[in-house]
C-alpha cells in the first residue's frame, strides 16, 4: 500500500507501551496516513498502520525495542 505520510500537528509516528495481565510489556509503533489506496478503495483513505510491535519481559527492554523501531522508521 502506498500512502502519504501525515505531517500535520499531532500526527505521524506514535509509540505505546502497556503492561499486560501476565506482567509482560507489549509495545507498538503506529503511523497515521492519508491519501492511500486501501483494498479496492482508491485515494483519500485515512487511518493508521502498525509499523512494528512486540512483547517483552520488562519495561526497559520494551522501551529499547520501541526506540529502535522509531529509529528504523525514520
Amino acid at each position: 500500500m502506498a500512502f502519504t505520510r501525515n505531517t500535520n500537528t499531532d500526527s505521524g509516528l506514535r509509540g505505546a507501551i502497556r503492561k499486560e495481565s501476565d506482567g509482560k510489556f507489549a509495545w507498538s509503533l503506529k503511523e497515521t496516513f492519508y491519501d492511500a489506496t486501501v483494498d479496492t478503495k482508491t485515494g483519500n483513505q485515512k487511518g493508521s498502520l502498525i509499523i512494528a510491535n512486540g512483547l517483552e519481559d520488562d519495561y526497559d527492554t520494551a522501551a529499547a525495542s520501541l526506540k529502535a523501531a522509531f529509529t528504523a522508521a525514520g
